[in-house]
């Protein structure tokens, strides 16, 4: 039972260190007409006509490289790149290891000693951005139960899951649907009254099967008791109806925006079922 745990905890851990991917977006493009740079600093292509200035306004600019009709070095300074480009030039492609590609076509052919500036944004698009699930969850069967889920996943990842009935009980003895105290050849009178328990901890893993679609499935340890109380006022642990061990379950989320609501099935050594739903925040 320890290494079931331990694998789902290492996969749940595991899936914390993935990298948000990112890519290149158009934040904005505009012209500097109180830029004086193209003047000042000029360049001169190879006819001897004055270059046109782009400024690449962008988080980490020493990362990227461009390629294009471009005079000369590239000038970095702090969240800015600096590109000479010939006159009338209509596009131009950046490109890093860690960001990507972006054939850029500006609105309008460049000018000679003019400036310009290209924002960028890195984003993270939705199909690789990681997902933080908190999600309260309750287990419907014969002994209700409340617990949290706690997950993280982009396309692969794992979760935690914790529940209980918040009712605890204490058997004196063990007696099966007859009434037979185990270890004694005695029957029992019982009240009528009973009490159930349930407990609950799995770890497993989450895929996402499309964008609003997840699926899980874990296994843990699991237990539910049922107790019937004795005509003496002591309680005896219905034998037939408790049921500890192995704990298995599968389900699907389904989220829209920042909010998610699950689906599922548990149970404990295929023998007591239970459904589970939950309502969640998945950020």
């Amino acid at each position: 039972m320890k290494r079931i745990f331990t694998c789902g905890l290492c996969l749940f851990l595991l899936s914390t260190l993935c990298l948000k991917g990112q890519e290149l977006t158009v934040k904005s493009f505009e012209r500097l007409d109180r830029d004086l740079l193209a003047r000042t600093a000029e360049r001169l292509d190879r006819n001897d006509v004055p270059c046109a200035v782009l400024r690449v306004s962008v988080a980490d600019a020493q990362a990227f490289q461009f390629a294009g009709n471009i005079i000369g070095d590239i000038v970095y300074q702090a969240g800015e790149a600096i590109v000479y480009l010939t006159n009338r030039t209509r596009n131009i492609r950046i490109s890093s290891d860690k960001f990507g590609t972006l054939d850029y076509e500006f609105p309008e052919r460049l000018q000679k000693s003019v400036v310009y500036r290209l924002s960028l944004n890195l984003v993270v698009p939705e199909s690789m951005k990681t997902r933080t699930l908190v999600m309260p969850v309750v287990g419907i069967g014969k002994a209700m139960n409340y617990g949290i889920m706690v997950g993280i996943v982009r396309q692969w990842g794992g979760y935690v899951k914790a529940k209980y009935s918040f009712t605890s009980l204490s058997a004196d003895a063990e007696a099966d649907d007859t009434g037979l105290i185990a270890g004694t050849s005695s029957k029992a009178w019982f009240t009528g009254a009973d009490r159930s328990s349930r407990f609950s901890v799995t770890a497993g893993a989450m895929y996402r099967v499309t964008l609003p679609f997840y699926l899980y499935a874990g296994l843990g340890y699991g237990s539910k008791v049922l107790a019937w109380e004795m005509a003496d006022g002591r309680w005896a642990e219905a034998a037939e109806h408790t049921f500890k061990g192995i704990e298995s379950e599968i389900g699907a989320i389904y989220r829209w925006k920042d909010y998610a609501v699950s689906l599922g099935v548990e149970n404990t050594k295929f023998k007591y079922w239970e459904a589970n739903v939950g309502i969640a925040v998945m950020f």
